[in-house]
């Protein structure tokens, strides 16, 4: 007895608190009066714009420093080429770590090994997927805060148009270590503002849009 009695005063676990929170609570009934958007919507809507903005300066200005950015990757490539040739004899395979070297000089002479000599199509490559990456965060910026507008009206499709932002950018950060403080600060604004619209009066008033555009 004393066992049962232990398991229900037991109190809920994390989880269970996490989504008793992203459960919206019910409705109260619809007096027909224009819906009032409360305050944490507002605040979700300006967090959205100013990643945003954030997401679409880094992009722009990834394109427009490209060259400088491509001189600065070539010299510090040479420069690292340089230092293996003179230290460890050669890249790409012709480097050696000395007799008795420590195991910093052995890792580094086996990192030079993986050093080829730069070519034109390496640097293509490189501008290739910096254009790349800075259009895709262009665009983000334009979705963020398109949606970020849109959060003000109470649509659905902002939400998760912030929400699919927020996946994208985890994506890059783990799988692609495209990440800076910058767009850390970004993302956590629009994790924020996902967390505002989903929870208390926030969700309560995307679900009382959506009802009233059921109608």
């Amino acid at each position: 007895m004393s066992s049962g009695a232990g398991e229900a005063r037991k109190r809920p676990g994390f989880m269970d608190s996490v989504r008793a929170a992203l459960v919206p609570p019910a409705l109260p009934p619809d007096d027909g009066k224009p819906l009032v958007r409360p305050s944490t919507v507002m605040v979700a809507s300006v967090l959205s714009l100013l990643a945003g903005a954030i997401f679409a300066f880094l992009g722009a200005a990834s394109i427009i420093t490209l060259d400088s950015q491509v001189d600065v990757a070539v010299s510090q490539y040479n420069k690292a080429v340089d230092d293996c040739r003179s230290k460890y004899g050669g890249i790409d395979g012709a480097a050696t770590a000395p007799a008795g070297a420590s195991t910093d000089d052995t890792n580094a002479a086996q990192s030079c090994n993986g050093l080829t000599p730069l070519t034109d199509d390496m640097i293509s490559s490189y501008r290739t997927s910096n254009i790349v990456f800075g259009a895709i965060f262009v665009v983000l910026g334009l979705v963020a805060a398109a949606a970020g507008w849109f959060l003000r009206s109470g649509n659905r499709w902002a939400r998760f148009a912030v929400i699919g932002i927020v996946i994208v950018n985890v994506i890059f950060s783990v799988m692609l270590g495209v990440s800076n403080i910058l767009i850390l600060g970004a993302s956590l604004m629009l994790i924020v503002a996902v967390m505002l619209c989903f929870i208390g009066k926030g969700g309560v008033f995307f679900s009382r849009v959506k009802s009233r555009r059921a109608k």
